[in-house]
């Protein structure tokens, strides 16, 4: 019976771990987040994050939005039914959200001497229009009752603030190519 019980324990140390004791913020993620909007929840979420450029460190944390905003909508999609039209529509813009992420992060991936400049510009599109999926979503929320609206909010929330650092991340980016010639 100790040994089923002890079985049944072992996926527990399957599970990592990803406080940010057990990953200590490299110097590439405290000075990139030390400016950004939540510049605490942005050293957390990029703790993890083996970096070591500027770029990469903009697909981790593009890529930890998405996350951020596939986590909220799968909360969302488990609403006792039916939901509120408000949480579908929540569901749909946190689905656009996390795709739009999805596309910032495969833009930057494709960053060329030759064309970085343009997929720049994509990723900041992607990564914006996905902000303002989120912040649709928090606005139509707000008329739902309060015991409803702080579950939901906590949770898109959650998303817009890891979305906001990620945009931040892909703008410091942009700052350090050189303008277009208009």
């Amino acid at each position: 019976m100790a040994v089923l019980y002890l079985l049944h324990l072992f996926p527990l140390f399957l599970i990592p771990i990803t406080s940010s004791a057990a990953f200590p913020p490299s110097s590439l993620v405290l000075s990139s987040c030390a400016h950004a909007r939540y510049p605490s929840l942005c050293i957390r979420t990029l703790s993890p994050s083996a970096a070591r450029t500027p770029t990469a460190l903009a697909v981790d944390a593009v890529s930890a939005a998405a996350t951020s905003a596939q986590n909220a909508h799968s909360f969302l999609r488990h609403f006792p039914s039916p939901p509120p039209p408000a949480v579908r529509d929540c569901v749909e813009q946190l689905s656009d959200s996390s795709d739009q992420l999805a596309r910032a992060a495969a833009e930057i991936r494709h960053l060329r001497q030759e064309n970085s400049r343009w997929h720049l510009d994509n990723a900041l599109t992607w990564a914006s229009a996905a902000l303002t999926d989120d912040d649709t979503c928090l606005d139509a929320i707000r008329r739902l009752p309060a015991s409803t609206h702080r579950s939901v909010s906590a949770h898109v929330s959650e998303a817009r603030r890891v979305t906001c650092n990620a945009l931040y991340l892909v703008s410091r980016l942009a700052d350090t190519l050189p303008h277009r010639r208009r």
